[in-house]
């Protein structure tokens, strides 16, 4: 008998167990409880926070502030909801409304470990920032990755004992820093991040970033430890504006952002990939019923320079019907690629409800001496049922009547090959630049240019003397920077935020002690260098004639890069240098 109840309790084992459906519940006129039916609910406040998230029966958010959807520093607070939009026996659809904001939706699957999201914009208007905020419980997440880095949280005893020298970043008594930035990164090159700790792990993973702002050097900051709550915040900055520069785009009324998986388990970094390379796969989702959303085609063509050159690994970026300048594009949608061998390129699952502009610019490589953009491509889908539009031989115009003199890095707006170009994210690496520098050029190698330039002094560059014929045609002096941080009084310390004007970084340009031009952008916010970055931020390029008078046939010419107005980790961050006789 003993052994007859033995067998049955062993085969009851090994039967599946029954799953509840996912439900939606009023727990009060203040909260609605959703949940997947087994392993993930969370309980959803009218004040826009998500204070409540348990996963398998472990509650995450803790004593922390929870979950929030804003617009610039605004919450969502939900005027309407919640709309039962769709719910089968695996699956529901929920929706919370904002009139003046945005619409919110939840989507919780059965034996999904977390939940799909995604926004709608209603009347948000003019925005620099827009994001998605998950403050977890701080003894529970511990440290943060993204696909760059992987590390420990800062402790919040840590923090507080240092000084802040500017917007969350502390120095340490032993001279070392502490800064949110640290955990930044590129948003498109970005498979997932998130932040986990002992047996549990929260990560948001986002495939199809094509309601992401920028191009294919945007970055973002991703996680930190905040320092006023000690919560751990995991960030979700899809129209963000923490690189590239300060801006605002004019946000349409329909715009989606999304959707996106926050995604839950015991901590298992291999898992969080597992998952990241399925919802990758299955982008765009069919289970949303949106037809803008689902009807989307390809764009493809071949870029080929003037000169006969294929533009071999240029940067192909698809954006705003009437954008130029890249770094900030948000209003729609955007989408990035880079042009093969041969100069093709594929653009795919493109949404087809707007007009669009192709953009192309020098990657390095076999571009490494072509500066400027390629001014553009109108793109359009003809109708609804047009789905692929095949742009043909692109021709790419370039300066033809110029002979190279010297260049010193590629054209890339990055950093790479300079010294301490594209080495791991850290505050104030730009300290290590010097304030002079001189460059010989035949002798000299790209990685004696270092990556900034950020203290007042001389950046020199000495070339050899110029044959007189040549030198009569004069010549083109391209400066190609990979970043531009002006000098900006707002983050600068503890007591600096009431003076967020902008004082200019500024650049003297001068050939043999005659002044060329004066390089000054009021427009030039980006925040990349001070924030953290070795390899880019917001691009910026001029370029300047140099009179045939101004260079010198009997001896050597020297080139002077004089900065004259800065602040301490604001100023240059270099691309590439460039002569070229006309």
């Amino acid at each position: 008998m003993r052994i007859h109840i033995t067998a049955r309790w062993t085969l009851l084992a090994l039967l599946p167990l029954a799953r509840s459906v996912p439900s939606m519940t009023i727990v009060n006129e203040n909260v609605t409880r959703i949940s997947n039916g087994d392993t993930f609910s969370m309980d959803v406040e009218l004040s826009g926070y998500v204070t409540k998230m348990w996963w398998n029966d472990r509650e995450i958010v803790g004593n922390a502030t929870g979950y929030s959807d804003t617009g610039g520093k605004t919450t969502f607070n939900f005027t309407l909801g919640p709309t039962l939009v769709q719910k089968t026996d695996t699956m529901i659809h929920v929706a919370f409304n904002n009139s003046i904001y945005a619409d919110v939706h939840y989507i919780l699957f059965s034996g999904l470990n977390g939940h799909y999201q995604y926004v709608v914009n209603q009347n948000l208007g003019n925005q620099g920032e827009v994001r998605s905020l998950y403050r977890l419980d701080p003894l529970q997440f511990t440290w943060g990755r993204t696909n760059i880095k992987n590390a420990p949280l800062p402790a919040i005893q840590d923090i507080q004992a240092g000084y802040k020298v500017q917007d969350e970043t502390w120095q340490r008594p032993n001279g070392s820093y502490i800064t949110k930035y640290d955990f930044s990164c590129y948003v498109r090159g970005l498979d997932f991040h998130g932040v986990y700790g002992d047996g549990v792990g929260a990560y948001v993973i986002a495939p199809g970033k094509d309601y992401y702002i920028g191009d294919h050097l945007k970055q973002e900051l991703m996680l930190h430890r905040e320092s006023s709550t000690d919560d751990t915040v995991l960030l979700h900055m899809y129209h963000g504006s923490h690189y590239n520069s300060e801006f605002s785009n004019f946000i349409p009324t329909g715009k989606m952002w999304g959707p996106w998986l926050f995604y839950v388990n015991d901590g298992n970094l291999d898992d969080a990939a597992e998952q990241s390379k399925k919802e990758e796969a299955a982008w765009p989702y069919s289970w949303l019923q949106d037809a803008k959303y689902r009807q989307r085609g390809t764009v493809q063509g071949r870029l080929v320079l003037s000169d006969g050159r294929p533009a071999a690994g240029a940067a192909v970026f698809l954006g705003d019907e009437g954008g130029a300048e890249t770094n900030n594009q948000g209003s729609d949608y955007q989408y990035t690629t880079y042009a093969d061998a041969d100069g093709a390129f594929v653009l795919a699952q493109v949404r087809r409800e707007k007009s669009y502009r192709l953009l192309a610019w020098a990657n390095g490589g076999a571009l490494a001496d072509v500066e400027g953009v390629h001014n553009g491509t109108a793109v359009a889908f003809d109708n609804d049922t047009c789905s692929d539009v095949d742009l043909g031989t692109v021709i790419w115009e370039v300066p033809t009547n110029q002979t190279p003199a010297w260049r010193i890095g590629d054209f890339d707006r990055k950093t790479l090959g300079f010294r301490l170009g594209g080495a791991p994210m850290e505050h104030g690496l730009s300290d290590a630049c010097p304030a002079n520098l001189v460059y010989a050029v035949g002798f000299s190698e790209p990685a004696d240019w270092c990556f900034a330039q950020s203290a007042q002094g001389n950046c020199t560059v000495i070339f050899p003397k110029a044959d007189e014929e040549v030198k009569a045609r004069g010549a083109v002096l391209s400066l190609s920077f990979a970043g531009y941080t002006s000098q900006n009084g707002y983050g600068l310390g503890r007591d600096s935020y009431d003076f967020p004007e902008v004082t200019p970084t500024g650049l003297n340009v001068s050939m043999n002690q005659q002044l060329v031009g004066i390089i000054t952008n009021e427009n030039a916010t980006d925040g990349a260098l001070y924030r953290s970055a070795t390899t880019s931020g917001g691009y910026y390029a001029q370029q300047f004639t140099v009179p045939a008078e101004m260079f010198l046939s009997d001896k050597a010419n020297r080139l002077d890069l004089t900065l004259t107005q800065n602040h301490r980790w604001r100023g240059i961050m270099w691309d590439a240098l460039k002569l070229e006789w006309q």
